[in-house]
């Protein structure tokens, strides 16, 4: 290389193998005239048509073309009919194409394809409407610091990606970077780019002399490294305006970069922080080896840098660890955290009015608690002939749905309080036996399991103010029974029923029992409830009552409704198909991410363990545990829970590594949560948040029911299983955590599915919300199902913007609240047997903000929250 360098020079050098490097001023380039060598209009092949010329090099023209066939604009790089007999040339023309087409990356200029028009080569390329940066510095000087900021980080993007495919530009400077109209930086012109492992030689010497790295200079070598020097350099002149270096020779130039004597950034451009100076002199190192690694590694140590944007942006697969290491550790601001635990607060005030007004149970007003009932049952039983002391019992509150369908439709006035006072809208399910009580295979007892078929065994059903509603008992033996004889009276009494309002009728057909030898069915009128017809049918055997049966006219009408839809009619088959290709098309992909080592075992081992405990936990609360044989019934609850736990780690194993790859900043704080690092002030505040979300979740639903449904009817309790007792309450409380690991994982799925499939976010967020709306069950029989399709949908699109927005553990939280505040048994009336275990799920969703309250502030400053940029919805 000549020893001389004119100060500015930028023009492109470029030496074959074999040949000596030309001179810089003699490879200035040909120009043509202004419009170059084809004119505007002119079509090409019948496909392109020239727009313009838009540049003139050293080796070729390049022209704005519509491509008709694509209907799209283009550039087109023509070689210079001087340079086609080049060998040489002609071969860096074609491995131009053959380099830039194994970059694909928003940042990088697309290279479509190589073709021929009059003898003359061309590549068709990406088409950039906007100004290489050195025509901007030229006009505006030097870039805004933020500004600056921004464009070197989308710069060091494009280059890590072009080294990650073992490409080196080599020719990196402002001239070979544009910016768009929309602000988009795109690494131009790969001409002399090339892949590492084949740089030897003279090739060393290709580029830009004044962007040229000191080993490249020398002609020693080129390397990635080379690439990191050529970006120090523009990158300075991004935030000075200026180079780094003045230098008329060559040898002065490399004595300048060896004694890294230049203007400090801050100097030039106040304000600046002085960690941009710091990784841009390490950029410029004379030394390969002490310059940052990759472009990704200068991005990161620039201030406000996202680290997973990076590799997000770079293609990287970050390990599970390492995207736990990542994001903020600060916490959440008070500012933002005593809303929230303010928002939590109020909706648990609001809950016992809002609750009132739709949720049947408040109206109703009953005064008999689960064990009150249990007792009168067993009264009735021994009443009823049954007196010998059972081995084992069991009870089990209900909903009745079939009342709270039927009053709505009753003509008039709608008297709730009067016609819930005779009709209460639950009740309970008594079974007693001689014999443990053994409900194979779950351990679940139910009115079919176990059967009644053993003699003592006796089942009572009274309502909520402790009326009969129905009776079975298999008699002791063949002989009558040890109570006494019973008498309608009997049975009347027990129901509330007038048996002088009632008039006896010959036994209906339908009714039949094993154990019967006489039949008696009276009709009637309900004593509270108009229009309401009531038949009470009584079995006995041997003079022992064995069954009592009240049939309500819901039981007997020949529906005359419309014929269910199509999609009602089969929505629980099309769910189960499209579930079942799901598991299918999960498993294939969790095989393919355990053989390429691409999984988290670790992770989904533990979620799968939790989902399995959650699931035992569950069982022991739920089931009718007998002394020995609760070791069989226990491997049926272990079977299960393994089973479900299986299909979360398939599904887990499937699909979280796609989320580490394209969307990291979603499973932040879900990794250290998982990693067990529940007190980081991070994963403390998304609990907040989450739980926050939840609770105006479950509000926003309540007010709309209130709103929209007076006059409707009343809803049923939620949270019924849950007055059953201690154990079923703490079962409760599992299985609605349960449901809010598998929620939230499913809407992240979905959401990351349809995101995968559309390419838009926002088109991705509206589609999950619409497809989690639609396969609610409760749709299928809403009176307006439209209007309770359009609030789920809102409902949804709340938790899945969450999601986008924060990530995974807001969305588990969120889903777990909402269901649990659902749980809340609590009315104005302060002194109902139900209250206790209302005020106690209540008091763990407070507890559970107030923690997350206090491990939130982390280090005691309350630093505010503020999103990393790769946490917003365009870096999915």
């Amino acid at each position: 290389m000549a020893d001389h360098l004119t100060n500015g020079n930028e023009t492109e050098i470029y030496a074959p193998p074999g040949n000596p490097p030309a001179n810089p001023a003699s490879a200035a380039g040909v120009r043509g005239s202004d419009e170059g060598r084809f004119v505007p209009g002119t079509l090409l092949g019948g496909r392109y048509r020239i727009i313009g010329l838009i540049g003139q090099g050293g080796m070729g023209e390049v022209y704005r073309a519509t491509d008709l066939m694509l209907g799209q604009s283009v550039a087109l790089k023509f070689l210079l009919e001087t340079a086609v007999g080049n060998a040489s040339l002609l071969e860096r023309f074609h491995g131009e194409v053959r380099v830039a087409r194994q970059i694909s990356h928003p940042n990088v200029c697309r290279v479509y394809d190589i073709g021929e028009m009059g003898g003359l080569p061309f590549i068709s390329m990406e088409y950039v409407d906007g100004e290489d940066l050195s025509i901007l510095l030229q006009r505006i000087g030097r870039l805004p610091t933020d500004k600056a900021l921004e464009v070197a980080r989308e710069v060091c993007i494009g280059l890590a990606a072009a080294h990650r495919k073992g490409v080196i530009h080599r020719d990196l400077k402002p001239q070979n970077i544009m910016m768009n109209r929309r602000g988009e930086i795109i690494i131009m012109d790969f001409g002399l780019a090339a892949i590492s492992k084949q740089l030897s030689g003279a090739e060393v010497l290709n580029g830009t002399p004044v962007y040229m790295s000191p080993e490249q200079l020398k002609g020693t070598e080129v390397t990635a490294k080379s690439d990191i020097y050529a970006l120090g350099l523009v990158l300075y002149e991004l935030f000075t305006g200026r180079k780094p270096f003045t230098a008329g020779t060559v040898t002065d130039w490399i004595a300048q970069q060896e004694d890294c004597q230049y203007p400090s950034i801050a100097s030039i451009a106040s304000g600046t922080d002085p960690e941009v100076d710091r990784t841009i002199r390490l950029c410029l190192d004379p030394d390969p080896a002490k310059r940052p690694e990759t472009p990704l590694e200068v991005m990161r140590a620039f201030p406000g840098c996202d680290p997973l944007s990076a590799a997000v942006a770079a293609g990287k697969t970050l390990s599970p660890d390492a995207v736990a290491r990542f994001g903020q550790t600060g916490g959440l601001a008070l500012k933002y955290s005593i809303p929230c635990l303010a928002m939590v607060v109020l909706c648990l005030l609001a809950a016992p009015a809002l609750k009132r007004e739709k949720i049947s149970l408040y109206q109703a007003q009953d005064d008999y608690p689960p064990a009150a009932l249990r007792q009168r049952a067993r009264d009735f039983a021994f009443s009823a002939g049954y007196v010998r002391r059972p081995a084992d019992s069991a009870a089990q509150l209900n909903q009745r749905f079939e009342l709270l369908n039927y009053l709505p439709g009753l003509p008039g006035e709608k008297q709730w309080k009067k016609w819930l006072a005779a009709e209460s809208p639950i009740s309970q399910t008594y079974r007693e036996s001689l014999a443990p009580l053994v409900a194979l295979p779950t351990g679940i007892v139910t009115a079919s399991n176990p059967p009644l078929d053993q003699p003592g065994m006796v089942e009572v059903e009274l309502d909520g103010q402790a009326r009969l509603r129905g009776f079975s008992a298999v008699p002791y033996d063949s002989q009558a029974g040890d109570g006494a004889i019973p008498t309608p009276d009997l049975v009347f009494h027990a129901a509330q029923l007038e048996i002088t309002d009632f008039v006896e009728y010959p036994p209906t057909p339908g009714f039949r029992h094993p154990w019967s030898d006489q039949l008696r069915t009276w009709k009637g009128k309900h004593p509270v409830i108009p229009n309401t017809d009531l038949i009470v049918e009584m079995a006995t055997w041997k003079g022992q009552l064995t069954a009592v049966k009240i049939t309500w006219p819901w039981m007997t009408a020949q529906s005359s409704s419309v014929a269910p839809s199509f999609v009602a009619r089969y929505r629980g088959d099309m769910l189960t198909i499209a579930t079942c290709l799901g598991l299918i098309l999960a498993g294939l992909m969790a095989i393919r991410n355990w053989k390429i080592g691409r999984s988290d075992p670790r992770g989904a081992f533990r979620i799968a363990i939790v989902r399995c405990l959650l699931g035992i936990g569950t069982w022991i609360g739920t089931a009718h545990l007998v002394p020995h044989d609760t070791y069989p019934l226990f491997l049926g609850a272990l079977s299960d829970g393994l089973l479900s736990a299986a299909i979360l780690f398939v599904l887990y194993i499937s699909l979280e590594p796609a989320l580490r790859l394209r969307w990291p900043h979603s499973i932040v704080t879900w990794n250290r949560a998982v990693a067990g690092m529940w007190r980081d002030p991070q994963v403390s505040a998304h609990i907040l948040i989450g739980t926050a979300l939840g609770a105006t979740m479950w509000t926003f639903g309540q007010v709309h029911d209130v709103l929209a449904g007076s006059g409707e009817g009343l809803d049923t309790v939620g949270g019924l299983f849950l007055l059953n007792g201690t154990r079923a309450w703490a079962a409760g409380i599992l299985a609605r955590a349960s449901r809010g690991l598998e929620t939230g994982l499913e809407i992240l799925f979905l959401v990351f599915i349809v995101r995968t499939l559309l390419r838009k976010d926002w088109i991705a967020a509206t589609v999950g919300a619409l497809l989690y709306a639609a396969v609610q069950p409760d749709l299928l029989h809403a009176l307006h199902w439209k209007v309770e399709f359009v609030v789920y949908a809102l409902m949804f699109g709340m938790l899945i913007f969450a999601l986008l927005r924060f990530g995974l553990v807001v969305a588990v939280m969120a889903s777990f609240i909402q269901e649990t505040l659902g749980s809340v048994t609590l009315g104005t009336d302060f002194m109902a047997w139900y209250v206790p275990t209302g005020l106690a799920t209540g008091a763990v969703i407070l507890i559970i903000a107030l923690i997350a309250f206090h491990q939130s502030m982390g280090n005691g400053r309350g630093e505010t929250f503020v999103s990393t940029p790769g946490s917003r919805l365009n870096n999915f």
